[in-house]
């Protein structure tokens, strides 16, 4: 046996280990291809609900907060305030409160009538004042917010106070009272879209775009293209994306598949002699990004396939084929049949286009031995046995 067709002894050896490895990394990216689509949806919806409760919720929320304390501040000067001695700790503050001037005269005859210092509290409590900076705040609301936070957690200022009363008085809880501020905040955008449609609210934003912002320098030039975004995203007349079409990009031979925005310019149409059509070219893995170019629409082929169906193909980089659009032999003879017949419209033709015969080199060289045999051998002319004709012919 030749060296070169026998097998080499060394081969079968590591075989099953590699089989073995191939087959627990096969495992594992079975595992990691079931729990990473929970996963990162979990993460994604973390995600975005983190920012819209740091940039929407949160400042709502605070707003709502600040206004309530603003109209339920109770808080007076501290220079309306003495310190009395000899007065009985009160809970959450002990010994750190004020008392009115006003209301001296009124505690010393608290303090003559009942000798108890349970009694005191008691009565103390409505004329204790705790101080905050500049500011103090009754005993009362101190102690409604001091029985929910700790001592560390306290806020510096009688605002602070009241923002934090306002949570547990008015709405329990901070859950209530965020659900609270995002309906008022759906409520202010509702009635804000009313005005500005009108035509004076109309004529005051346009006022204070070109007085104000576009005279800024920085701001201008972010506010400009803000606006154009929400502007594209958020307007009444919304792009068609509704077809979905395949052009011959980024050269002849090379396909790839676009989003139909609309009809191009009017320069763009004349010079090209026919009509252009807008096309938004995605990129994978994100095809909310892309290019937009003017394509003739005698060179765009019209695919058969929905807009999701069209961004699962971007997003996955061509892996996640839509069924209808699956290259399968069945298809595939549908396809070339209504095509070979000239007719679109053809649903369910099918062509029957049977297999090639395999052949070997063996039967092609029979089969021309056989041919050979059948014909009548013909004269070439350059036949050894016979004469060659002169030059100038037969005499």
């Amino acid at each position: 046996m030749d060296a070169s067709t026998t097998p080499p002894e060394n081969n079968p050896a590591p075989k099953p280990q590699k089989k073995k490895i191939g087959r627990n990394h096969r495992f594992f990216l079975r595992g990691l291809a079931i729990s990473l689509p929970p996963i990162l949806t979990l993460v994604i919806v973390i995600w975005v609900a983190g920012i819209v409760n740091d940039y929407i919720i949160t400042p709502t929320t605070t707003t709502v907060r600040y206004c309530i304390a603003y109209f339920t501040d109770n808080s007076q000067p501290r220079d309306n305030f003495v310190e009395m001695e000899n007065l009985p700790p009160l809970e959450y503050c002990r010994n750190n409160y004020l008392i009115n001037r006003a209301d001296v005269d009124k505690v010393r005859a608290i303090e003559q009538e009942t000798g108890s210092q349970i009694l005191n509290r008691k009565k103390l409590g409505s004329y204790a004042w705790v101080p905050f900076g500049d500011r103090a705040v009754p005993y009362v609301d101190y102690r409604e917010v001091a029985k929910r936070i700790r001592e560390s957690d306290m806020p510096p200022t009688a605002m602070g106070l009241y923002m934090e009363l306002a949570t547990t008085r008015w709405f329990k809880s901070l859950f209530h009272l965020s659900a609270v501020a995002v309906a008022l905040t759906i409520v202010a955008l509702y009635f804000l879209g009313r005005f500005v449609t009108a035509r004076i609210g109309a004529w005051m934003v346009v006022k204070f775009e070109q007085g104000v912002l576009a005279k800024l320098p920085v701001v201008s030039n972010v506010y400009s293209s803000v606006k154009q975004v929400t502007d594209f995203f958020f307007s009444e007349s919304t792009v068609d994306y509704s077809r979905v079409v395949a052009i011959e990009y980024p050269r002849r031979g090379i396909w790839s598949l676009g989003f139909v925005t609309g009809d191009s310019m009017l320069e763009m149409t004349v010079t090209a002699g026919e009509p252009l059509v807008a096309i938004l070219v995605p990129t994978s893995p994100m095809p909310v990004t892309g290019y937009t170019m003017s394509v003739p629409k005698s060179e765009i082929v019209d695919l058969n396939i929905t807009v999701d169906q069209a961004f699962q193909f971007c997003l996955s980089c061509g892996v996640l084929v839509p069924p209808q659009q699956r290259v399968t032999d069945e298809l595939l003879r549908e396809e070339l049949g209504k095509r070979l017949l000239g007719d679109r419209k053809l649903a369910g033709f099918k062509v029957q286009i049977a297999p090639p015969i395999p052949t070997t080199q063996t039967s092609t060289i029979a089969s021309e031995h056989t041919s050979t045999e059948g014909k009548p051998k013909e004269s070439t002319g350059t036949d050894p046995e016979e004469p060659t004709p002169p030059p100038g012919g037969s005499k």
